[in-house]
């Protein structure tokens, strides 16, 4: 998608959300979606939610980094009917086995985005992963 116009990637966008109504494995299909992105190095502040991009900003500005795409994967999920009544949160962590940043999508008792293919339950994420901030994301409509 890094070279395509906005409409298109609007398009593409909406053919996904669209997808995740009756996917059999949502969370895996969005996972996959930004796993294609270009990923840059840090695209946008993940500690001031002041300037984070709204979901329109993010498809037309497509600059992924580890953090906008937990926002793209939240978002996405977000302005489904299927997830639409769902609590998330994006939590600002460290893993203290390597002392790497994560940035983990809480998705009511689901956890995407902390490792690049999976979906954990919120009870098996690892001991060692420590939340530093937790935004509580505001309902999209």
């Amino acid at each position: 998608m890094l070279y395509e116009d906005y409409l298109t990637k609007l398009g593409h966008w909406s053919s996904l959300r669209s997808s995740l109504e009756t996917s059999i494995n949502p969370y895996q299909e969005v996972i996959n979606y930004y796993n294609t992105q270009k990923r840059c190095k840090l695209s946008t502040d993940p500690w001031n939610q002041a300037i984070w991009p709204d979901p329109w900003e993010l498809l037309d500005l497509n600059l992924y980094c580890d953090f906008t795409i937990t926002l793209g994967t939240c978002y996405t999920l977000q302005l489904t009917d299927r997830f639409k009544d769902c609590k998330f949160e994006i939590h600002i962590s460290i893993d203290r086995v390597n002392e790497e940043l994560l940035y983990p999508l809480y998705v009511d008792n689901k956890i995407l985005c902390y490792n690049y293919d999976e979906v954990v339950q919120k009870t098996d994420l690892p001991t060692t992963i420590i939340s530093q901030r937790i935004y509580k994301m505001p309902r999209l409509q």
